[in-house]
């Protein structure tokens, strides 16, 4: 009995380390193989504080998931800027350190012969010295953990996760502050992960560096793989399938121990590779369990189908205010992209940029949107200068931007394109998030409510619910619209909106810009085809070699006979 209360405990422990795992991998799609490193910090630190100090369980517990959670934090910052295979090479040379550190600092943390006689768990007067009477503790703590998880990643906060994970450059463009989400979500991960390093010393009474080395990381990221990534109800199961089923082994005669340990490590491989190949996916994909989600309160698929009039929701960024260039100038190197730009967008008109590719339209767009900086030169909206604001916050400011390449989150549903961009949601706050969930759950009904209202004057509500990455080319350059007037922003760049669609598509673009521009958003948007300029613009800029060459109406530069040879062509001339 004791054997296999053993065994569920250590399941329930590493399942407990692959939630805090799957929130980097699964949900915000950063690939850390130095998560043992957290796991071994919270055990090290409850070992030595019990051992040396004498410290009673809970208390050390307490300092050792703090302190943990501290470091991850701390190991994000020099990850914010590396992505992939840099981001797993620099985890992995963490690990290194981490494992050496172990190793060779023998007066702490007794090199390779670790640390004995950890003492076991105690709750007030009881003592769990075995593994059948620590089993209900470790449930509870499990169930505990999961259930804040679940919290997490089925909010306004989880769904800017996924977000991120997506598309970067979107989710900035979004409003979400990509950095400040990396360092909450290591941190948050390092603290769960500091509950399972915990758990584990006090459980086990001994540890040593082999508990936390590469093979603990990897064991931990085939779990979460195995299981379906960014579904906590995933992580239980490749628990149990990895630490779990090899266990059956034990019963059959397949000789001594050791060749019970190479197959069980050929069949962990074997399974690897089985999954990597036909299901990659995992055994629980990401969008199951939604039905289960429909009773819980703040999930998205039970807040979309509440009936109600759709909610009013403020927008954040309303500026009704100017935007103004002056004196831009960007080079990259000897090439000069943008030279002594001047332009002044404004409220209720739509301002077109033209010219011929190279022309520097695009790098004007990343200025405005704040994704590069100017080398000289000032951006303001209504007086406020805003040429070193970052892109996130710009958003708040009034400025929001949709892409050429359109940049929709594809595996998240097409209402939660529209919800991620909505500024301001409690629900994105993690103390709100868990202390305040009636404030939470009003504003994420009334969240719901504004979203459809956008999907429906895009004409999408009755595919809320689909995946975004299912929608054709069309709707998806909608659904980006919707997305882009969720953010609250009444400055709209819009980077050549009716690219790649037929002439029914972009009439329906021309009328949902045009509604904008007539609510009293100010529109800028960079566009090839004329015939979309010409339906749309007040006032048309005409770049060439980052110059701005002169400004007109629509018909004053098509029929100017430089500007047609130039770019247009003689036709235009004759039209």
């Amino acid at each position: 009995m004791n054997y296999w209360a053993n065994v569920v405990n250590i399941i329930l422990i590493y399942s407990i380390l692959g939630i805090s795992l799957n929130l980097v991998l699964g949900f915000s799609g950063m690939i850390s193989m130095a998560h043992a490193v957290y796991f071994g910090i919270a055990a090290y630190t409850v070992a030595l504080l019990t051992t040396d100090l004498g410290m009673g369980f809970m208390f050390a517990a307490v300092i050792a998931i703090a302190l943990t959670g501290l470091f991850a934090a701390i190991t994000a910052f020099p990850a914010l800027r590396v992505r992939d295979e840099y981001l797993i090479l620099l985890t992995l040379a963490l690990q290194m350190i981490a494992s050496g550190i172990l190793d060779g600092w023998v007066s702490v943390t007794g090199g390779p012969s670790g640390i004995p006689g950890i003492p076991p768990i105690e709750i007030g007067s009881l003592t769990l010295f075995d593994p059948t009477q620590l089993l209900p503790a470790l449930l509870l703590v499990t169930l505990v953990v999961f259930l804040i998880a679940s919290r997490i990643t089925h909010s306004p906060f989880g769904r800017a996760l996924k977000a991120m994970r997506e598309n970067e450059s979107a989710a900035i463009a979004a409003g979400k502050n990509v950095i400040s989400l990396k360092v909450i979500v290591f941190g948050v991960s390092g603290v769960i992960a500091g509950i399972a390093g915990a758990l584990f010393a006090s459980a086990q009474g001994f540890i040593d560096p082999l508990s936390f080395n590469l093979d603990t990381s990897i064991l931990a990221i085939a779990l979460v793989a195995l299981g379906g990534a960014a579904n906590l109800y995933g992580t239980l199961v490749g628990a149990v399938l990895i630490l779990g089923l090899p266990e059956v082994l034990t019963f059959f005669d397949i000789g001594s121990t050791d060749v019970v340990s190479a197959s069980r490590g050929i069949i962990f491989g074997l399974l690897l590779m089985l999954f990597a190949r036909f299901r990659p996916q995992g055994l629980v994909p990401e969008r199951s369990f939604s039905e289960t989600l429909k009773a819980q309160p703040g999930s998205t698929v039970a807040s979309t189908q509440t009936s109600g009039p759709a909610a009013a929701r403020p927008p954040a960024g309303q500026t009704h205010a100017s935007l103004e260039v002056t004196n831009l100038n960007k080079w990259f190197g000897g090439i000069v992209t943008a030279k002594d730009v001047n332009l002044v967008l404004k409220p209720g008109q739509v301002t077109a940029l033209i010219g011929p590719n190279g022309a520097g339209k695009t790098t004007i767009f990343n200025l405005l949107a704040g994704v590069i900086r100017p080398n000289s030169g000032h951006i303001t909206v209504g007086g406020v200068d805003i040429t070193d604001m970052p892109a996130w916050k710009r958003v708040s400011k009034g400025i929001g931007r949709s892409f050429q390449d359109v940049r929709i989150f594809e595996n998240i549903s097409v209402i939660d394109n529209v919800l991620v961009a909505l500024p301001n949601q409690p629900g994105e706050n993690l103390f709100k998030l868990l202390f305040q969930r009636k404030a939470v759950r009003t504003n994420t009904h009334n969240d719901h409510a504004y979203a459809r209202q956008l999907l429906a004057q895009v004409g999408l509500q009755d595919k809320a619910q689909d995946s975004a990455g299912d929608l054709s080319y069309g709707e998806q350059k909608l659904l980006a619209i919707a997305r882009l007037v969720a953010t609250g922003a009444d400055i709209l760049l819009f980077d050549e909106p009716a690219a790649g669609v037929d002439a029914v598509w972009a009439a329906r673009m021309i009328e949902i810009i045009r509604s904008l521009a007539q609510s009293g958003k100010t529109i800028c948007l960079v566009e090839h085809n004329l015939n979309v300029v010409k339906e749309l613009a007040d006032t048309v800029y005409f770049m060439n070699v980052g110059n701005i060459v002169t400004k007109g109406t629509p018909d004053e530069i098509m029929r100017n006979p430089e500007l047609a040879e130039l770019y247009f062509g003689q036709e235009a001339i004759k039209d």
